[in-house]
């Protein structure tokens, strides 16, 4: 099996991409933010997030974001045929890894607790910016029974 994914449940695509793309049991998420799914065109809509007009950045809550993006996951993982508890790998990007990197941890910590030792692999780095004004973007890969 070979397919691709898309969801209603889950921000749309900055770009020409999938939300996923099935081969055989593995799961293959494209990059996943925090955007609010059906918050206009483009999704813009970014949790704990306040832009002026301008551009400039008047409210920020980057723990808003971590769960924005793990709910985002979450829905293309079940829109997919798979779920939390099948997530095998996670690679994790931030804009600030000195500012964030404490609370996603914290937060990351909570969402994988109940599954003991058999959370999934994660690679966690600091890159330069993100197509949206966003701080973070998980790229994921889960196994689909």
């Amino acid at each position: 099996m070979n397919e691709s994914i898309s969801t209603s449940s889950a921000p749309k695509p900055v770009g020409s991409y999938p939300h996923a793309r099935r081969v055989g049991n593995l799961l293959f998420l494209s990059g996943v933010g925090p955007r609010v799914a059906g918050s206009g065109d483009k999704d813009l809509v970014v949790p704990g997030l306040e832009i002026s007009p301008e551009g400039k950045v008047l409210k920020f809550d980057f723990e808003k974001q971590v769960h924005a993006v793990f709910a985002n996951v979450k829905s293309i993982l079940e829109a997919s045929g798979s779920s939390w508890e099948e997530l095998v790998d996670i690679t994790v990007f931030l804009v600030n890894m000195s500012r964030d990197f404490e609370t996603f941890n914290r937060v990351y910590a909570d969402y994988f607790a109940h599954l003991g030792e058999n959370r999934p692999c994660r690679t966690t780095v600091e890159i330069n910016c993100l197509p949206t004004p966003i701080a973070i973007e998980l790229k994921c890969t889960a196994t689909v029974q």
